[in-house]
């Protein structure tokens, strides 16, 4: 899901930044790390202090004290080196590496984006320079697994997971800049066709039969599911017709969509504040799901859309 959702991240992000800078010649890095904040800070803020203020009434003053510093390390986006280096990684805020590695792409990559759409004419360059960065990730994911680096350092790092994000920024880019004629076109139509439902499939297997501790998922797991979501990506953009665009068009995913930011924070804490409280595992997956999706609604409404 996680490396699926950077895919997806790298993907939008560049486009937006790559169609802006079409139409004025510039990107407003400012307007960009403002949309950003306001999109993704007050939602996160109201699950820090909700945790704050928990910890602080029901819990030791001790264990108060340790939360508040997991809450101020995920407020400045560095739980994933916090969970890499084991520097006080965040128990109940333990999710937020995944946030973490998305705000270091977000401060990152514009800028690196933008000079390269600068310095070089042949916008050729800015794809080539892309999947490089997303093949050193690769190639150092590796290199660290065969000189027994922990997998905690790889699994949290922004270098050894950057190519996900890499591989969406390099469909933005060719998709951007290079928008496929008619011809081209149909010519994906008749592979994707096959390709997709095939690439959805085995992602629906990998979500059962994969596991971040298992060496596989470094050397070849990840990459593949980050070609299997650039197919998909490929199909939905190409093919609004198709089956899949039209399933992932139905209300209820949609909705679903609309609320997933808030289903991201709080899933994680209240699941485990249940079982810390003694619930089973049935109450957790049905309560807690229920009271996740109560409390994105009242975040999504509330907070993040105003």
């Amino acid at each position: 899901g996680v490396d699926i959702l950077f895919v997806l991240s790298g993907f939008l992000i560049t486009s937006l930044l790559i169609q802006e800078f079409v139409a004025t010649k510039t990107i407003s890095l400012k307007n960009f790390y403002i949309r950003r904040l306001l999109r993704l800070g007050p939602a996160l803020m109201l699950l820090l202090i909700s945790y704050c203020i928990i910890s602080f009434f029901f819990l030791s003053k001790e264990q108060a004290n340790s939360n508040y510093i997991d809450a101020f390390i995920s407020l400045i986006y560095l739980s994933n080196w916090a969970r890499a280096f084991d520097v006080h990684p965040p128990d109940f805020l333990g999710h937020t590496w995944s946030l973490s590695i998305e705000e270091q792409f977000y401060i990152l990559w514009p800028i690196l984006l933008l000079t390269l759409l600068r310095i070089s004419k042949n916008r050729w360059y800015v794809f080539i320079f892309t999947v490089l960065i997303a093949l050193v990730s690769w190639l150092l994911r590796i290199h660290f697994i065969i000189n027994d680096v922990s997998l905690i350092r790889v699994y949290n790092g922004l270098d050894t997971r950057a190519d996900a994000l890499m591989t969406g920024c390099a469909l933005g880019v060719l998709l951007v800049l290079y928008p496929p004629s008619e011809m081209s076109r149909h010519s994906c139509f008749k592979w994707l066709k096959y390709l997709s439902p095939l690439a959805m499939l085995c992602l629906l297997f990998l979500v059962f039969a994969s596991d971040w501790h298992d060496f596989r998922m470094y050397y070849f797991g990840f990459s593949v599911v980050e070609c299997l979501v650039f197919i998909l990506i490929l199909d939905i953009r190409l093919n609004k017709e198709g089956i899949l665009s039209k399933l992932l068009a139905l209300k209820g995913l949609v909705w679903i969509g609309s609320i997933s930011y808030g289903l991201y924070l709080w899933h994680y804490p209240v699941y485990r504040t249940m079982f810390a409280l003694g619930f089973g595992h049935k109450a957790v997956v049905f309560v807690g799901t229920l009271a996740t999706f109560i409390i994105a609604m009242f975040s999504y409404f509330i907070l993040e859309k105003p």
